[in-house]
């Protein structure tokens, strides 16, 4: 029925025919920078986007997403549409397009900035088509999903950190486009702990100092019990210590050392453990150096800073949400697949017990978060239309369909 319905079948004939139109907003914005808390030009881009296009009530919120409305008919449930603005490169980086054959090379170009013009494409044909669900359809370009940029702009959107205003809008269901796979489904939330770990001392000679703590001895330690930590296949747990920092030459007893480590598990109650061991260990450490040498000299000290934290959880396999998504793809004949455990937008609401998923993109692309990434748009269409008929079986249609969730 979904398919026969007319204007349902206008929408995805536009989106289809509107791919080269896609191709190049995608185009347009991979060359504007938006690395991680810099993302304001390509929000502005996208909000000059969802005006021209007719979303109402378009806007950028206090901490940089782009909102825009597609209203609903009745008391249906609000679904969200969702991309990040951001890329894993920093500003400098060359974004000039190179073409090869039907493949586009250029940094950022697929993770996610397609996924945010193919979001945009959603929303031309459901306007195009004067489609309505019966619940209100919120698209969203949010801010910081990349690294140390910690899912900031959704945390705010659902008040995750206590700080959401009243400029948030109210959601039931999150989808988010962020996976290379156009039929893949994420609907489990891989959490994680990120720490800038900063060991202190006086510093000195090598030859001439000896025998004082050395900060760089002390992280040495923390780092060796760090890689004697044992954790469970299932849940998925891992940690690791992924940038050393410190010294200034080969005779210099370093006044500073300092690493980063990055904890995840597929379990909170696996991540909070690792997290309390982390701390242990390091403590631990310190007070070994110290004792290692004459307690009349300057002691090491330790500082603990958090750079992120992303929340774990998980909802069944079964969930309504994950179910209408491999309806949709079925739908339109893409195989639908389960993906790994991931860390996504996603995390939030799925931590909060609100339904959602990370869906793929359209077309076909590697290389993410390469200098050499490559997006090709081989039957890209099929991605905004799975989108779209996901955003009718989450909020329904009027003589379509119901519902596939509940309003909060």
């Amino acid at each position: 029925m979904i398919l026969e319905n007319e204007k349902i079948k206008q929408a995805l004939e536009y989106i289809k025919e509107e791919d080269p139109a896609t191709t190049q907003d995608t185009l347009n914005m991979c060359q504007i920078p938006a690395p991680s808390y810099k993302e304001e030009k390509k929000a502005e881009y996208i909000r000059e986007r969802f005006r021209e296009i007719g979303l109402r009530d378009v806007r950028i919120d206090a901490v940089g997403n782009v909102l825009g409305i597609w209203p609903g008919t009745g008391e249906g449930p609000s679904v969200m549409l969702a991309a990040h603005t951001d890329t894993v490169f920093p500003e400098g980086t060359d974004l000039t397009i190179r073409k090869e054959g039907n493949r586009y090379y250029c940094p950022g170009i697929n993770d996610d900035t397609h996924a945010v013009a193919e979001m945009i494409a959603v929303a031309k044909a459901m306007i195009h088509a004067d489609l309505h669900t019966k619940g209100d359809l919120i698209f969203c370009a949010n801010v910081c999903e990349e690294g140390l940029g910690d899912l900031r702009g959704v945390k705010y959107l659902f008040g995750y950190d206590n700080k959401a205003s009243e400029e948030c809008p109210e959601v039931d269901a999150f989808v988010s486009i962020d996976n290379q796979y156009t039929g893949g489904v994420i609907y489990t939330a891989t959490g994680s702990h990120r720490y800038e770990v900063t060991f202190t001392g006086r510093g000195g000679h090598s030859f001439q100092n000896f025998g004082i703590p050395n900060p760089i001895h002390a992280m040495g330690r923390a780092i060796a019990q760090i890689a004697e930590f044992q954790v469970p296949n299932e849940p998925k747990t891992t940690f690791n210590v992924g940038v050393i920092q410190g010294g200034t030459s080969v005779n210099t007893i370093s006044g500073s050392a300092s690493m980063l480590v990055d904890l995840r598990s597929d379990s909170e109650e696996e991540l909070n453990r690792l997290d309390k061991e982390l701390h242990k260990v390091i403590r631990q450490a310190v007070e070994e150096e110290n004792a290692r040498w004459d307690a009349s000299k300057p002691q090491i000290k330790v500082q603990i800073e958090g750079r992120g934290v992303r929340p774990a959880g998980a909802q069944p396999k079964d969930c309504a949400i994950v179910k209408a998504a491999f309806r949709a793809a079925e739908l339109l004949g893409i195989e639908p697949e389960y993906r790994y455990e991931s860390s996504t937008d996603a995390n939030i609401p799925i931590s909060m017990g609100i339904p959602a998923i990370t869906v793929g993109r359209g077309g076909e692309e590697d290389g993410i978060h390469t200098l050499q990434e490559w997006y090709e748009p081989k039957e890209a269409w099929l991605g905004p239309q799975r989108d779209l008929l996901l955003m009718i079986l989450l909020a329904g249609a009027e003589g379509v369909c119901e519902p596939a969730i509940e309003k909060r």
